[in-house]
């Protein structure tokens, strides 16, 4: 944002004739009121709604008359008219706040402008801008899961029967199906969006009138306010209200928990479409190259979900830093504000990368199959058969098929080609004996697509199974759409509703 700066000879700075004998110092001005006129883009809203929505607040309260409601309200509507990209600014003044009460000043004269402000601190304002802004982000936040989910649904739903090898410590693991994979993911966003839906209504709440800490001997109404900026209810103790933000914190590692998760994803991803994996391909649009080695086909994309999540993670703890203050240091709690919403910001540009990615990948199912069958994915099935067929403690079954896989590797053996003979060979160095498994079973038992048509139990890769998981996500996500659809139409409706009553007032 580019703030338009003014200078003004009448006013050099916040508390000058009056408590303060000169005005701030270049530093105060270029490291501190600059960065915050810089960071009202996110506040200048909410801090307008906040403004409006307390002068009819003293108005109903007969604490101010209605002319001098009027005139504060014409005021503020002709800044809001500007914009903060228009509104003039000047760094000298102080941060935002300063600037509108002083452009109002000039506009309507002390008295009735320097009434707006009565009852009131930055101290309860600030914290609840933090608040407004943060609800909005969940909200978005929370959209751009539900559309991830929804692109997750749709490619998982392509291939249900896509088998590939499941991976532990990137070694194969068991087979399994791509719609499954993806739908673990699906599980933890909707985890996400529920932790979120949780965090809203802690957000949610109004810490107006209670000034700074203590309320006001003003008969202010919390609850109207609560009502007028579209809050569910009231923060109820005054110091709690207006000082604490462990809601931001929350919000913050919450936000960092879902980055996590899909930089998750964005690994896996990473890994599976280099030369030596091969299992998928990121569309030209989602990639970059290299500027010295033509031949490159780098997975820029996925590349920058990583970072954007690890400056996520870093953002939780810096919140927990700004929070860890003695006597409650007011300029390190207002500092978590702005931490807190750019790390929404990259995590929303995160989803919204893995989105595209997703929806336009590539994925090469030959591979996919061949890798599955191809190192032993089937040795657990194996083993199990054995515990079926013989009887055998679990362990034991083990230690023969970890004794046969390891001869099959040492004399270059496939899966496909293990014979009954050499599964007795394995068994008899392990117990003393043959297992005398028929051909016909050793072949179903290392038979990839037949060891995930066992796979039938709840959550498991079996297509049955699959599809079920498909179908209630999908409507989990239909009823998740629902809540934000609901949220988003109270603010708005919050917001309108204050609207008409300025409009009443400023006939």
């Amino acid at each position: 944002m580019k703030t338009r700066v003014t200078s003004d000879s009448h006013r050099q700075g916040p508390g000058v004739d009056s408590r303060l004998s000169e005005g701030p110092a270049r530093e105060l001005i270029e490291y501190g009121y600059k960065q915050e006129i810089e960071e009202a883009h996110y506040s200048f809203r909410h801090e307008m709604w906040n403004h409006k929505a307390h002068t009819v607040m003293l108005f109903e309260q007969e604490i101010i008359t209605r002319a001098a409601a009027a005139r504060i309200l014409r005021v503020l509507r002709e800044i809001e008219a500007m914009g903060v990209e228009r509104f003039p600014m000047d760094p000298a003044k102080g941060e935002l706040f300063y600037n509108i009460e002083s452009y109002l000043i000039q506009r309507a004269g002390e008295d009735p402008g320097g009434r707006m402000h009565t009852g009131r601190s930055r101290g309860d304002m600030y914290v609840c801008s933090e608040r407004m802004i943060l609800r909005e982000r969940i909200l978005g936040l929370t959209r751009d899961l539900a559309d991830l989910l929804r692109t997750i649904l749709d490619v998982a739903g392509r291939h249900v029967g896509t088998v590939m090898p499941g991976y532990t410590l990137l070694q194969h693991a068991q087979p399994m199906t791509f719609a499954h994979y993806l739908l673990s993911f699906g599980d933890r966003f909707l985890r996400d969006i529920e932790r979120l839906q949780e965090t809203y209504r802690r957000v949610n709440q109004s810490p107006m009138g209670a000034a700074i800490s203590t309320g006001s001997g003003f008969p202010l109404n919390r609850e109207r306010m609560a009502e007028l900026l579209g809050f569910d209810g009231v923060v109820e103790n005054t110091r709690d209200a207006a000082i604490y933000r462990d809601f931001t914190l929350e919000s913050v590692a919450h936000a960092a928990i879902a980055a996590s998760n899909v930089s998750c994803l964005a690994d896996d991803l990473n890994v599976w479409c280099t030369y030596e994996f091969g299992m998928i391909e990121l569309a030209d649009a989602y990639c970059g190259t290299s500027t010295i080695m033509p031949q490159k086909k780098n997975p820029s994309s996925l590349e920058r979900i990583r970072y954007l999540a690890a400056e996520c993670i870093g953002n939780t703890m810096t919140v927990f830093a700004q929070l860890k203050t003695f006597s409650e240091q007011l300029g390190d709690l207002e500092a978590t504000g702005p931490t807190a919403w750019r790390t929404f910001d990259r995590v929303r540009a995160a989803l919204r990368f893995m989105r595209g990615v997703l929806a336009t990948l590539r994925v090469k199912t030959d591979v996919m199959r061949a890798r599955a069958g191809a190192n032993f994915s089937q040795a657990t099935q194996l083993a199990d058969e054995i515990v079926k067929q013989r009887d055998l403690a679990f362990r034991t079954a083990h230690r023969i098929v970890g004794k046969l896989v390891r001869t099959c590797l040492e004399r270059g053996v496939s899966p496909s080609d293990v014979t009954p003979a050499m599964v007795d060979d394995a068994a008899m160095a392990i117990v003393g004996r043959p297992i005398q498994l028929s051909a016909g079973i050793l072949r179903q038992t290392l038979d990839v697509d037949d060891i995930l048509r066992s796979r039938t139990m709840r959550g498991a890769p079996g297509t049955q199974e699959v599809r079920r998981m498909l179908r209630a996500r999908a409507r989990r996500v239909a009823r998740e759409e629902v809540w934000l659809d609901g949220r988003t139409r109270a603010l708005e409706a919050a917001g309108q509703g204050l609207e008409v009553i300025v409009r009443r007032l400023t006939r």
